[in-house]
């Protein structure tokens, strides 16, 4: 039965909300560069085949670079194609603590969250959606379904197809050439889109409702 169905989505953990946080040991801040961050799972489902291509898209042509925080099984490949194909803008820090996340994601100017297309996954919002938002920093998708739904929604940056890396060089290139001003505005916009949606406190409260409408259901009243 539908009316049994509720949606009930994760949020992140409260250090991501935080600020004033003390500056990143990972790397350090060049206001001269667009950093922009991915962190998590290297696996098959993220589709690093596509980021690379669009790492390579923009080489040369804007200075930006592409931090890679996280380790999985696509980790060997991911390191022989970035010295492969001499990508020397893009880093690979290898996995780190949950804690040293939200200092590294302050000093980015974009995150980056993608999957392959897949109907299971345009069915999902990827967890680390959550934390992006509550960082309050612009966030980029290539990704389709709710997770894009999500971020263009909320007012948070920009998503493009799946597995199209020159969309994503497209859409990195787009938001890296808007001002200062405009960029901080569309984290700030999805802080507060988490805020409403996402926040552990709306979230317990909404579930304590739940529980509350549950029981007056079953009590008859």
């Amino acid at each position: 039965d539908a009316e049994r169905l509720v949606y009930f989505p994760s949020w992140a953990e409260d250090d991501f909300s935080a600020k004033d946080l003390e500056p990143s040991k990972l790397v350090v801040r060049d206001d001269a560069t667009f950093t922009v961050v991915f962190a998590g799972n290297v696996g098959e489902a993220q589709d690093f085949p596509a980021i690379l291509d669009a790492a390579e898209a923009l080489r040369g042509k804007l200075s930006i670079r592409w931090v890679i925080v996280g380790d999985g099984r696509m980790s060997g490949w991911l390191e022989e194609q970035v010295r492969n194909r001499s990508l020397d803008n893009v880093l690979l820090l290898g996995r780190h603590p949950l804690e040293a996340m939200p200092p590294l994601f302050a000093q980015a100017d974009a995150l980056l969250v993608s999957l392959r297309t897949n109907d299971v996954f345009e069915k999902t919002i990827p967890g680390k959606v959550q934390a992006y938002l509550a960082s309050g920093r612009p966030v980029i998708g290539m990704i389709n379904g709710e997770a894009a739904r999500v971020i263009e929604e909320s007012g948070a940056g920009f998503a493009c197809e799946s597995g199209n890396g020159l969309a994503l060089a497209a859409v990195t290139e787009k938001l890296a050439g808007l001002p200062l001003t405009e960029r901080n505005k569309m984290g700030e916009s999805g802080r507060q889109y988490y805020e409403r949606e996402f926040a552990k406190s709306a979230l317990l409260s909404r579930l304590e409702r739940l529980f509350s409408e549950a029981t007056l259901r079953r009590s008859g009243r």
